[in-house]
């Protein structure tokens, strides 16, 4: 389609971004949230201690630790602390544990994640809030000092807030302990641009414009904070729309597929279709795809649950337009 592709191209270093605005009419900034943040408790510089977004990228990249025999420790309750814990039992840990300063049933993981973890053998050490990380003579991690922790009331988000219990602090033995409790922004280091663009998320508004910034465009987890792939996708695309107009264009996307009306009477209330897994005494011991595919049959039901948003309405696709794209 003509797009330009430059790759190992470091922003700040090989081209300052006040230098690509003014060589492009317009930019968008996409960045992501790829940094891992940490929990700022003593003995976070101890070898053994991850983050999980730097291990899970290493793995990606082909470098794969080797976790075997090693008692291994998961600090987080989301996706990603499932992530690390799963792949931890796959690389041959001895014992996997997911620390969690909350109840399971308050853990932001789906909970087909949480359930497969348990499956293959994680450990849920609920209501341990971490206050120390334990190091040995050598200087790596040996254990991690967690406070029992009791659930009260419900906060602002509407979620029962936990505190500290009248226990002791309790020692998880661990040999590697990954950190899952969240994802930063690696803002751009210009402070003329910092300054505009925000401190710790890009600030952009419905249409994913920079207000104090003529010309550039932000979306995706930068500007939202870590968030699921299908709301990249929606910022990209009203970003792109809303760029076409910045540009003093009205380009409207045009298909050759014919798309035929939707029939209210199609719409019939029909359940998902329950995919299989395969048995975790299998699946646990390598990095194939844990779902089975679905017979044909499945997938043309599955099919014909589509709600046609692409007709009934546009949803976060919007993105400061009330009409058509």
């Amino acid at each position: 389609m003509g797009v330009k592709v430059k790759t190992s191209f470091e922003i700040g270093k090989q081209l300052a971004v006040e230098d690509l605005r003014q060589s492009f009419d317009a930019l968008y900034v996409a960045i992501g949230a790829h940094s891992g943040k940490m929990l700022g408790i003593s003995g976070e510089d101890a070898r053994g201690v991850y983050s999980a977004v730097t291990m899970l990228r290493q793995i990606g990249d082909g470098q794969i630790p080797d976790f075997n025999g090693m008692k291994v420790a998961v600090i987080g309750g989301g996706n990603v602390a499932m992530d690390c814990a799963r792949t931890a039992v796959r690389l041959g840990a001895e014992s996997v544990s997911c620390v969690y300063r909350r109840r399971q049933e308050d853990m932001t993981a789906l909970a087909e994640e949480i359930e497969g973890a348990i499956a293959e053998g994680v450990i849920m050490e609920t209501l341990q809030a971490p206050i120390e990380i334990e190091t040995n003579e050598e200087g790596s991690v040996s254990a991690l000092i967690v406070q029992p922790q009791m659930i009260g009331l419900y906060d602002n988000a509407g979620r029962p807030k936990p505190s500290k219990a009248s226990s002791s602090t309790r020692r998880i033995s661990a040999d590697i302990l990954l950190i899952a409790v969240g994802q930063a922004v690696d803002l751009f280091k210009e402070e003329n641009i910092r300054d505009k663009i925000g401190k710790s998320r890009v600030q952009a508004n419905a249409a994913c414009q920079v207000s104090d910034l003529k010309g550039v465009f932000a979306g995706g987890d930068c500007v939202t904070g870590p968030e699921t792939v299908i709301k990249a996708i929606a910022a990209g695309k009203v970003a792109a729309a809303n760029i076409d107009s910045y540009l003093g264009f009205a380009h409207e996307m045009t298909s050759d597929v014919v798309i035929p009306r939707p029939l209210l009477i199609n719409r019939q209330p029909c359940g998902r279709a329950t995919i299989a897994h395969r048995s975790a005494s299998e699946r646990k011991n390598d990095f194939s795809s844990i779902v089975c595919e679905m017979s044909e049959r499945e997938v043309k039901q599955e099919a014909s649950r589509c709600l046609r948003c692409d007709y009934y309405g546009y949803g976060s696709f919007k993105g400061g337009r009330q009409a058509k794209w």
